[in-house]
This record gives structure tokens, C-alpha cells and sequence, in this order.
């Protein structure tokens, strides 16, 4: 069987879905030596920096065309059809929310969450744009659609009235994270100025993320005058307002922003974490909690959307909605070791 998978995501800093669509690659490269893959994405720069799998069975078809550009083509109408880049295919795979016009293939469609729809206030304004007028468009070209959690699932069942035979849950669960040693996390530390025990955040800083009531339960946990909050990932949309409640703050000396944070440097900031924190108020799985537990580092995570589905038993739950229970969360964890370590 020869099978097309879209890798466009690849091209950017890498995020949540960048490291679904890797971690796919690679395991599918481990496992699969009879299909032929093609990947295709698309670049005026160059060819990827990601170590992307190239094996005698994948191949890896690079055009030159702009991604704003092929966007608008994908969106409005059925042409470029896939098929002229990658030749003929059985099968396509569009891991990230866009399916892309084909010929005679079968289409398989990943959606990540329904953010767009379900909380539109809380999406990027271009993707709201973008998605919420054309998702049915896209399912219509779909023959099957993958769901990386059943809250999702049962999302794109409910809301969008697909055929529920056709809407398959499938875990983005490939870590291979290992808990790094104190002389690591010492290193690291040292060379970011973190002086202190700390809570960690991970993943990208947009609204959806709940920082801004994160940042106001530390304040009000008091925990800052032990404890720093240390946020690593990229800048998403509307920091600006993230940045005026954070110089509100009587602890926003300790809060300390990391950025980006490099796939080698997660391990070791989850080892050395005293717990995790992830407030989300909606994901469609939550890869950084299962980083979190690779390493043995405790959870805290909201009890909505797909969070408990994915920490089970093996977290500690809060309301996202309200900093009152965040705060106690915090306070919880940080006072108790003997429930840190039954969670890690």
C-alpha cells in the first residue's frame, strides 16, 4: 500500500501536533517495512530541520508553493489535487484539521480538538475563521476520521454530526522521555538562573491554556515565596493581556518564562519539577501530561475536557474555571510528599 501523509506541520516551531505528526513518523518508520510512504510538505526555505524518518520505505516530496497560498487553494477549492505531488496514492493522511483534495485515494482526517468551535474565544481568530465555516467541508472529503481522545470523539459525533462507525480514537501516546539525573537537572538549572524548587508549566502560552488564572492562584497560594512557577513554550496569541496580569502580581519576579525549550531540555525540566501544573480549560489530549508521568514528575490538570481521560487515577484534579480551587490544588501538592510521590 502506498500512503500519502501531510507533514506541513513540521515546518514551524514544533508544538503539540508537530510532535504527534514525529512521533508517528518514527514509530511507523520502527514497525512498518512493506508500505511506502510519501511525505509531503510544502517550503520556500529549504529542506526540514527535523530529524524526520527516511527510511528505504518513506520519501519525502518537498514543493515549492507557499502555505498560505496552498491553504486558500485546499479551502475554496478541489484543486491541487494531492495526487500531483506525491503520484498515485492508496491512501492520505491529513494529520492536522485541513484535508487535502485528492483523486481517488481514501482520506483520513486527524482532528486534534474543537476548540474553534466549541470555545471560539479562546482560538486564534484566523483559525476560527478558517475552520469553523469549512470542518464539515473537510469531513466531506474525509472516509475516516481519527480522534486522539473520545472527548473529541464525541465532539466531532455531537456537534458536527459525522457518522460515529467512522470517527476512530486513536492515542497519541509515543513518549520516550527518561527521568534525567540531579547532576542534569542542576546543570539546567544553573544555566536558566532557577534557583529554587519549582512548579512547571509546558506548551504553548495562548488563552486556552489558563494562565492568567494560574498566575493569579499562585499569587494567592503564597506559594511564590517558596516555589518559582516556571513556564516553558513558545509565545502564543494575546500575550499581551497574559503580560498585564502577570506584572500585576505581587510574585511575578517568580514567574519566569523560558520560551521555546528544546526536545533535549524537556526531560530534564520535567525531572527536576517538584510537581506539574496544566489548567487547560480544553485539550484534545494533553501530551505534556503523559511527559510529566514518563519521568515520574505528579500532575495537577483540570477535570474538564480530555485531561481526565488521560491521567486517569494518577492526578491530582482541579476546576479551571476557578482560581479558588487552583490555588488549593497548588497548595495541596506542595504541602503533601506522601501524595506526590503515590501520583509519580
Amino acid at each position: 500500500m502506498k500512503i500519502g501523509i501531510d507533514i506541513r506541520v513540521l515546518g514551524d516551531v514544533r508544538t503539540g501536533i508537530g510532535h504527534y505528526v514525529l512521533m508517528m513518523l518514527k514509530t511507523l518508520a520502527s514497525r512498518d517495512t512493506e508500505n511506502e510512504y510519501v511525505l509531503f510538505y510544502n517550503s520556500l526555505k529549504g529542506k526540514l530541520t527535523h530529524d524526520v524518518p527516511e527510511e528505504g520505505n518513506f520519501k519525502i516530496v518537498r514543493v515549492r508553493i507557499p502555505n498560505k497560498l496552498l491553504n486558500v487553494f485546499w479551502a475554496y477549492t478541489q484543486v491541487p489535487q494531492v495526487e500531483r505531488y506525491t503520484g498515485n496514492i492508496d491512501v492520505f493522511h491529513s494529520p492536522n484539521f485541513q484535508m487535502a483534495p485528492s483523486r481517488r485515494s481514501a482520506s483520513v482526517l486527524t482532528i486534534h480538538d474543537l476548540v474553534f468551535l466549541l470555545h471560539p474565544e479562546m482560538a486564534i481568530p484566523s483559525s476560527v475563521r478558517h475552520y469553523r465555516p469549512r470542518i464539515k467541508y473537510y469531513l466531506k472529503r474525509s472516509n475516516m476520521v481519527v480522534a486522539d481522545s473520545k472527548a473529541t470523539a464525541d465532539g466531532i459525533i455531537d456537534y458536527l454530526h459525522f457518522p460515529e462507525e467512522l470517527v476512530e480514537v486513536v492515542y497519541p501516546g509515543a513518549i520516550t522521555m527518561k527521568k534525567a539525573s540531579r547532576v542534569q537537572v542542576n546543570e539546567l538549572k544553573g544555566r536558566h538562573k532557577i534557583d529554587d524548587d519549582y512548579i512547571l508549566f509546558v506548551s504553548c502560552l495562548e488563552p486556552r491554556k489558563n494562565l492568567a488564572r494560574l498566575f493569579q492562584a499562585f499569587d494567592r497560594s503564597g506559594l511564590w515565596r517558596d516555589f518559582q512557577l516556571i513556564l516553558a513554550g513558545p509565545k502564543g496569541w494575546h500575550f499581551e493581556k497574559l503580560e498585564e496580569i502577570w506584572n500585576s502580581l505581587r510574585c511575578k519576579n517568580r514567574i519566569r518564562w523560558l520560551n521555546y525549550v528544546p526536545d533535549d531540555e524537556l526531560p530534564v525540566l520535567y525531572s527536576g519539577a517538584s510537581f506539574f501544573v496544566y489548567p487547560s480549560i480544553m485539550e484534545g489530549f494533553g501530551l505534556p501530561i503523559l511527559e510529566a508521568m514518563s519521568v515520574g514528575c505528579p500532575v495537577l490538570t483540570s477535570n474538564v475536557s480530555s485531561m481526565p481521560e488521560v491521567a486517569g487515577e494518577a492526578a491530582l484534579f482541579i476546576d479551571p474555571y476557578d482560581i479558588d480551587s487552583i490555588a488549593d490544588g497548588l497548595q495541596r501538592l506542595a504541602a503533601d510528599s506522601g501524595l506526590r510521590a503515590k501520583l509519580a
